[in-house]
C-alpha cells in the first residue's frame, strides 16, 4: 500500500505527462554515488575506518572504486574479503560511522544541482534509485541541497534486497511512468543492466566510478562523458549553461 505522499507523487507525474512534453524522456531515474555525487573520497575514508576498527588490513587504493555501485554486503564480501562471521560487525560499524566519517568529502558533481533544477522546471519527473539504504540516501541529498530538486527517492532497506534491479522495479511500480519515455542514468553496470532488464532506456556516464570499458560492455542506450553532455541529451538546447561550468 502506498501512502498519501506516494500517491501525490504519482498524480503529479501523470499530470506532467499529460502536458505533452516535447522532451524525449519525461521520467529520469538517477543512480546516486558516481552519478549525482562524487562520494568516493568519503566512502574510501569510511571503509578504511571500518577496517581499522576491526583490526583488518587496509586495502590498496586500486581496490576502493569497486566498493561504489554494488550492495554494501557484496562490496564487503567480494572487494574487502571480510569473512561471513564478521559481516554483521562490519555492516554495523559502517552505518554507525557513516554519519560522521568522510561526510565532508562528499560533494555533488559540478553542474548537477543546475541540471536537476532545470529538469524539474521543464516538468520532468526526477528520482534517485540507489542500493544505498533510503534514509542514508535522503540524508546525503538533503545535506547537499539536492533534495528539493527531486520528486522521488528509493533505496535498499536494512535486511532487505539491495539489488539494483529489484529497487528499480519497485520504483517503476510506484511511479508508473511511460516506459518508452523513462531512462535510468548511472555509472556502473549494475545501473545499466537493471535498466535493460526492467525494459527502460539507459544512459551510461563515464565521469563516475565505472570504466569506459565497463559502460561500453553494457551497450547502454546513450553514453555521456560529463554532466554538461548529460544535460544536453536530456534537455537539448534548453540547457547550454553547463558547458561553462565544467
Amino acid at each position: 500500500m502506498r501512502d498519501g505522499k506516494a500517491w501525490g507523487i504519482i498524480l503529479n507525474h501523470q499530470h506532467n505527462l499529460e502536458q505533452g512534453s516535447s522532451l524525449k524522456y519525461t521520467t529520469v531515474f538517477f543512480d546516486l554515488d558516481g552519478t549525482l555525487i562524487e562520494s568516493g573520497p568519503g566512502i574510501f575514508a569510511l571503509v578504511r575506518a571500518v577496517l581499522r576498527d576491526m583490526g583488518l588490513p587496509d586495502r590498496p587504493d586500486a581496490d576502493m572504486p569497486a566498493m561504489i555501485g554494488p550492495p554494501l554486503y557484496d562490496g564487503f564480501r567480494d572487494v574487502l574479503k571480510i569473512p561471513d562471521e564478521r559481516m554483521d560487525e562490519a555492516l554495523t560499524l559502517y552505518r554507525e560511522k557513516s554519519r560522521t566519517v568522510g561526510v565532508g568529502l562528499i560533494k555533488p558533481y559540478p553542474g548537477v544541482p543546475e541540471l536537476l533544477r532545470a529538469l524539474r522546471e521543464e516538468g520532468v519527473f526526477t528520482g534517485v534509485v540507489t542500493s544505498k539504504i533510503t534514509p542514508a540516501a535522503r540524508e546525503h541529498l538533503g545535506r547537499l541541497g539536492l533534495a528539493p530538486h527531486l520528486d522521488y527517492v528509493r533505496g535498499g532497506v536494512p535486511g532487505g534486497s539491495a539489488e539494483k534491479l529489484t529497487i528499480l522495479r519497485g520504483a517503476l511500480e510506484d511511479v508508473r511512468p511511460d516506459f518508452a519515455r523513462t531512462v535510468m542514468v548511472g555509472d556502473r553496470h549494475f545501473d545499466l543492466l537493471a535498466a535493460r532488464e526492467a525494459g527502460i532506456a539507459s544512459i551510461g556516464v563515464t565521469y563516475g566510478y565505472g570504466s569506459a570499458a565497463e559502460i561500453a560492455s553494457c551497450a547502454p542506450t546513450h553514453t555521456v562523458a560529463g554532466v554538461a553532455e548529460l544535460g544536453e541529451l536530456l534537455l537539448g538546447s534548453i540547457f547550454p549553461i553547463l558547458k561553462r561550468k565544467e
